[in-house]
C-alpha cells in the first residue's frame, strides 16, 4: 500500500489520559514522515461515526482513532455504514479506559501504533454483526448479556470510580447472582434455560485486562461463545478471580465453544452490551463477518 494522508479522529475526553495532546504528538510524528495528518475531535456521543459516514475520503487514505473501545466501536460502525469501495483503513492510537483490539496485538504503546502505521502493512480481521429488532450495529470485541449488561449499566453509574467501576459493578451483580429466562439457538442446537450471563467474543480481552474468551483468534472467522447457566456466588467469585489470566474456562457451569452465529430468545428487558456500548433491549442475534475490516497495524 501508499500510504498518503490519515485522519486522526480523537475524543479528548475519553479514557484517562490526554487525547488532545497524543494527537498532537501523533501528527507530528506523521508529518515529519511526509505523511499528510488531519486531526478531528469528536464532540457528542456517536459524532465518531457520523464524521466517518461522511468523510471524503481518497485511495492512501487511513483513519486513526484517538480512544478506547468506544472510539474503536463508533469508527468501525462509520466505516461498515460506508460503500464497500469507498472504505479505508482503519487503525487506533490507544487512549481509553479499555483497549481490547490493542491488547490483542500487544500493541498499546502509541508509539509502536504510529511505527507499524510507518510500516504500512496491513491486516484483515474480522468483525460481527448484530441484529436487535430491525437495527444493525457492528462489532469487533463483545456481545455480552445477562450479567455482562447489567453489571455495564452500573458501572455507567459509577465513573466517578475511574477503571475500578466495571470491577466493583461486576463483583455487586455477582452477589445478586441473578438468572434470566431465554431461548439459545446455535449450530443447530437450541437451549431453553435461565442464564447468569452470555457473551460472544471477538477478541480475547474484554474490558480492562479481563481475558474472557482466552482462545479468540481476531481472524479465525468464529465467534467464542461463553455462557453460564447456575452457579454458586462462591463459584462466580472464584471464577472472577481467574479472568485477568484466562483461567475461568474450567470453572464449574462454564461453557465455551466456537460458533459462527447464535439467537437469544428472551422476555426480558436486558440491555445487550455490544462492545461496551448498552444497546436496545430484548431478543438479538449474531453473526460473523470475516474479513471485513482491514487495519494498518
Amino acid at each position: 500500500m501508499n500510504l498518503r494522508r490519515v485522519i486522526l479522529i480523537a475524543n479528548p475526553k475519553g479514557g484517562v489520559g490526554n487525547n488532545a495532546s497524543l494527537a498532537a504528538k501523533a501528527k507530528t510524528f506523521l508529518q515529519d514522515h511526509a505523511i499528510e495528518t488531519r486531526v478531528l475531535f469528536t464532540e457528542h456521543a456517536g459524532h465518531a461515526r457520523e464524521i466517518v459516514e461522511q468523510l471524503e475520503c481518497r485511495e492512501g487514505d487511513a483513519i486513526c482513532g484517538v480512544g478506547g473501545d468506544g472510539t474503536m466501536h463508533e469508527l468501525v460502525n462509520g466505516l461498515m455504514n460506508r460503500n464497500a469501495e469507498s472504505r479505508v483503513f482503519l487503525t487506533l492510537l490507544p487512549g481509553g479506559t479499555g483497549n481490547s483490539f490493542l491488547q490483542d496485538l500487544s500493541c498499546l504503546d502509541p508509539a509502536e501504533v504510529l511505527s507499524r502505521m510507518i510500516g504500512q502493512t496491513s491486516r484483515f480481521v474480522d468483525l460481527f454483526e448484530v441484529t436487535i429488532g430491525g437495527t444493525t450495529r457492528y462489532g469487533f470485541n463483545v456481545v455480552g448479556w445477562g450479567l455482562m449488561s447489567s453489571a455495564n449499566q452500573l458501572a455507567e453509574s459509577m465513573r466517578w470510580l475511574g477503571r475500578r467501576r466495571y470491577d466493583v459493578a461486576a463483583l455487586a451483580h455477582l452477589f445478586i447472582n441473578r438468572r434470566y429466562p431465554a431461548t439459545l439457538e446455535v449450530d443447530g442446537e437450541t437451549i431453553e434455560d435461565e442464564f447468569i450471563l452470555l457473551a460472544a467474543c471477538n477478541t480475547i480481552h474484554t474490558g480492562e485486562g479481563m481475558m474472557l474468551a482466552p482462545k479468540a483468534v481476531l481472524d479465525d472467522g468464529k465467534l467464542d461463545l461463553l455462557y453460564l447457566k447456575k452457579a454458586t456466588r462462591l463459584d462466580m467469585l472464584r471464577m472472577f478471580a481467574k479472568l485477568g489470566k484466562g483461567k475461568h474456562l474450567g470453572a464449574p457451569g462454564i461453557h465455551y465453544q466456537q460458533v459462527s452465529s447464535l439467537t437469544l430468545t428472551t422476555d426480558a428487558s436486558l440491555p445487550i452490551n455490544v462492545d461496551g456500548e448498552l444497546i436496545g433491549s430484548g431478543s438479538f442475534s449474531v453473526r460473523i463477518l470475516p474479513g471485513a475490516l482491514e487495519v494498518l497495524l
